[in-house]
Parts: C-alpha cells; sequence; structure tokens
C-alpha cells in the first residue's frame, strides 16, 4: 500500500499547482494510474475498499474540509477581518480565496476516493466480487468523476 498511498498523495498534491499551470492534473491523473496496480484489487489486503483506508481518507477528507472553511471564512466580506486577525494577516481575503479555489481538486479527489471505496465495500459486502467491476469498471467511473471536478475547477472557477 506504501506505493499506492505516494501515488494518492502526489496525484492530489500536483492538481494543488493547477493555479501556476492548469495542464498539470494530467500528470496527477496519470501518476494515479500508475500507482493503482493493487489499489482496486479486492483480495489485496491494503486495497481501496479496506477499513483502514476508508479511516485515511476519512483523515484526509476532515483536514481539507476544515481548512476549505477557514479559507471560505477569510475569503468572505464580513468575515475576512476575523479570520486575517486570527492568522497574523497571513490569510489575508485575497490569499484565503485563492487557497479557498486551489483545495477543491485535492478535496474532491479524496471525496471521490472515500465515496468510491465505500460504494466498492459495500458491494463487496453484498457478496458481489467480478474482478471486471473492481478493477476496471470502478477505477474508470472513479477516474471520470475525478476529470469532470477538475474541469469544472478550471473552467469555472479560476
Amino acid at each position: 500500500m506504501r506505493k499506492s498511498n505516494i501515488g494518492m498523495i502526489t496525484s492530489a498534491i500536483i492538481p494543488a499547482f493547477t493555479i501556476v499551470y492548469q495542464p498539470i492534473w494530467l500528470l496527477g491523473l496519470i501518476i494515479t494510474s500508475i500507482a493503482s496496480t493493487k489499489l482496486f484489487d479486492p483480495n489485496f489486503k491494503d486495497s481501496i475498499y479496506s477499513p483502514n483506508f476508508r479511516k485515511n481518507t476519512s483523515i484526509y477528507l476532515l483536514v481539507l474540509s476544515i481548512l476549505e472553511g477557514i479559507t471560505g471564512f477569510g475569503a468572505g466580506p464580513q468575515t475576512s477581518g476575523i479570520i486575517s486577525t486570527l492568522t497574523f494577516n497571513l490569510l489575508n481575503r485575497g490569499n484565503s480565496l485563492e487557497l479557498h479555489l486551489v483545495l477543491i481538486i485535492p478535496l474532491a479527489l479524496f471525496f471521490i476516493l472515500h465515496t468510491v471505496s465505500g460504494v466498492g465495500s459495500l458491494i463487496l459486502s453484498k457478496g458481489i466480487k467480478n474482478p471486471i467491476l473492481f478493477k476496471y469498471i470502478i477505477p474508470i467511473v472513479w477516474i471520470m468523476m475525478y476529470l469532470v471536478v477538475v474541469y469544472l475547477d478550471l473552467y469555472y472557477f479560476l
């Protein structure tokens, strides 16, 4: 799972730099597909469908959600002064808005991973163990969902 974990983290960090260079999210997608050799295998103990993986993604989601909330309040017209004061002017209104928009892609990545992991675990608990479903269909759906989020973020928010 170490290789897959590094791939997932890297694929979340690389798209965060899309504010500098937009097409770089393709690199994150390629790294994800390379790192996912055993990630979607339901027979692998550290696959995406394991409870440990959902626990880790939920921790990342919690941290990213808190950061998204703080930067959202920092970008707001009424609450930006409070956040700016609390962060010693590190998160002024402009910085907060930029961070708020940049955090959407990693937050979406971990949210989609967490959701797909839960759906896959539910399908496994129902006794469905079709390898084509777990190794091809679920990853393709996951990548398509991620591409939609990245497309919407890049072309409508940045």
